[in-house]
């Protein structure tokens, strides 16, 4: 599964659903404790660019909104569709030989570089990455002289 966080700039997260169940866990602290509600926990693992692990600790109300969300036709008939594809690879939205590194921005289908046209980066970077990139550009110009 693929994420993107607002706080994050253009960064896509790669992740998998780790575990689902019930829960007595305080979101607080995470202790396990008597006399907190039962809740469901939902965890997911977010494995490139970083390492992370999100819990969303979900209470009758979330449930029943998912529970309309996943039972509305438009949803069935996608997900349908994706457990009965032809092929695993033309449901992901990957691109392996390209990662997601500056200089590497994922095309929209159609869209060609035109000649001398610098690619945009597709990932937010540090000011010192961005003096890196820049040098790096510099003495590829001068090569290239």
């Amino acid at each position: 599964m693929y994420v993107r966080s607002t706080g994050l700039g253009r960064t896509l997260l790669h992740g998998r659903l780790g575990e689902l169940g019930p829960t007595h866990v305080d979101p607080a602290t995470e202790e396990d404790s008597d006399i907190q509600p039962e809740r469901m926990v939902m965890v997911m693992e977010i494995l490139e660019p970083v390492n992370w692990k999100v819990k969303a600790f979900m209470e009758p109300q979330d449930i029943r909104r998912l529970i309309w969300l996943i039972l509305r036709p438009s949803t069935i008939l996608c997900v349908l569709k994706l457990l009965f594809s032809k092929s695993r690879e033309a449901n992901l939205h990957t691109i392996k030989d390209a990662k997601a590194t500056p200089g590497n921005k994922q095309k929209k289908s159609g869209a060609t570089q035109k000649k001398g046209e610098k690619t945009r980066a597709n990932v937010k970077l540090s000011p010192a990455q961005m003096a890196a990139l820049k040098k790096k550009q510099a003495q590829e110009q001068k090569n290239n002289s």
